[in-house]
């Protein structure tokens, strides 16, 4: 009886260490996945940022060509400067709604398991 109860002993820690070892595994495994996609969307968010900065920069040109047309171009290099001012100034001020709330919900969602 003694040997039997010990035997099932053995095989309840054996079992109860190999549950512990999955579950260490399964965090693991949790973990690569969300640091995984966490990097990825830091690499894509950047890559738009340089790219759209880009795009920025070619919009602001044109738009000195264009009002060029129409008044002097110094004038003009400041009226294109007086639009990206105009805009920055539109983003700092909705900063939360447009690049705080929707990091921290990336985040959130990313972390916290609907389960």
């Amino acid at each position: 009886m003694k040997e039997k109860l010990s035997g099932e002993v053995k095989d309840i820690f054996t079992q109860s260490l190999k549950w512990l070892n999955l579950e260490i595994r399964y965090i693991k495994l949790t973990a690569a996945e969300k640091i995984t996609i966490l990097m990825a969307s830091i690499f894509l968010m950047l890559l738009a940022l340089l790219i759209g900065m880009v795009i920025l920069i070619l919009l602001a040109w044109a738009l000195v060509d264009y009002l060029q047309y129409f008044m002097s171009p110094p004038l003009a290099c400041l009226s294109a400067s007086g639009a990206l001012v105009l805009l920055v100034l539109i983003v700092v001020l909705l900063r939360r709604p447009l690049v705080f709330n929707p990091i921290a919900r990336f985040i959130s969602k990313l972390l916290i398991d609907k389960e």
